[in-house]
């Protein structure tokens, strides 16, 4: 099996706002001279804007699971100021810039495992 990877973005009472994986967006996460940017394809106008307009109140989180090696790694992307986000509605991406990623151990209970 691949290695499954995944972005979410959660509001502040821990709600899933956007869930890659639960969408089928495709996404990059990769380092900017700001820190960390992730671009979403395929995002709706109308959840971009809902997104946008609670910027200070949502977190991000970055998945790789890889279950045949039993291997699972999760890190919480956020910003010491504010995260800056753009939408461009012509290609329906989402770009997010971020200063910060920090890894922490997963619970289990996120993959199902018992």
């Amino acid at each position: 099996m691949a290695l499954q990877r995944k972005l979410i973005i959660k509001g502040g009472v821990g709600r899933a706002l956007l869930d890659t994986s639960k969408l089928g967006c495709k996404f990059t996460l990769e380092q900017s001279p700001r820190g960390w940017k992730m671009q979403i394809a395929d995002v709706q106008a109308e959840l971009a804007a809902s997104l946008e307009s609670m910027i200070q109140e949502i977190h991000f989180f970055y998945y790789e699971d890889d279950e045949e090696l039993r291997s699972h790694h999760k890190w919480w992307l956020s910003d010491l100021d504010c995260p800056v986000m753009s939408y461009d509605p012509q290609s329906a991406t989402l770009t997010i810039e971020v200063s910060e990623r920090v890894g922490f151990t997963v619970d289990s209970s996120e993959h199902g495992q018992k």
